[in-house]
């Protein structure tokens, strides 16, 4: 298949993302497959001549992945079945807010060819996306994600930064770890408070001292 014998509507919609360097495209027929190149999180990019066409492609499920129906109605934006209808123009700037809501959460060294690879794993925080569209809220200006480690001693989250000081009083080398996984939280800098990958609020009680300290000062700067 040669390029130009492509639908013309889905090359307009495709030349509006193709820049976006965070994913990789393929054409497909009447579908744009995309693949985020850091998590290999999939999505189905499709173009549809209504709104009620658009619905109707929504029920065509493939799997784990974002579906995306791009409609020529203006100002055009919603959820249906899990599948994003939007207008073209809006396309660009939702995958960006996809890519801010793809976080990096841990480490493995594996074996690979003679030499030690890490891998790396990712998480999609579909559900925090849509709860911030919802309420416009805006990542750095109301909210950012980071990674907390349970501590196996104390049982008590500890951010990613003071996790080497704070293991290395419980007598363990994160230097002699080859796996660690974190649970990415959402500290919400309008309320103060933070949350899980499912919007739970999470005690202060769960976090360690280096954790609070470090969630007072990041909502102070905010504040300031």
């Amino acid at each position: 298949m040669k390029y130009s014998e492509i639908d013309s509507k889905l090359r307009k919609v495709y030349s509006r993302i193709r820049t976006l360097d965070d994913y990789h495209w393929d054409l497909a027929g009447d579908r744009i497959i995309g693949r985020h190149k850091k998590s290999n999180l999939k999505l189905r990019i499709r173009v549809a001549n209504s709104r009620k066409e658009a619905e109707k492609l929504s029920e065509l499920k493939e799997g784990e992945g974002v579906d995306i129906v791009v409609v020529p109605d203006k100002r055009t934006f919603y959820i249906h079945n899990g599948t994003f209808i939007m207008t073209s123009k809006f396309l660009k700037g939702t995958l960006v807010d996809i890519n801010d809501h793809i976080i990096w959460r841990g480490f493995k060294v594996v074996e690979g060819d003679g030499t030690l690879i890490q891998e790396d794993f990712y998480e999609y925080l579909g559900g925090r996306f849509i709860d911030h569209l919802k309420n416009n809220m805006t990542i750095g200006q109301d909210f950012v994600f980071w990674q907390f480690y349970k501590c196996e001693a104390c049982g008590k989250y500890v951010d990613i930064d003071s996790v080497r000081s704070h293991l290395r009083d419980h007598g363990t080398k994160i230097e002699d770890m080859d796996e660690m996984m974190y649970e990415v939280f959402e500290i919400n800098l309008i309320e103060g408070k933070i949350y899980d990958k499912y919007g739970r609020e999470v005690s202060e009680e769960k976090l360690s001292e280096e954790a609070k300290e470090f969630i007072r000062e990041t909502i102070e700067n905010f504040k300031s």
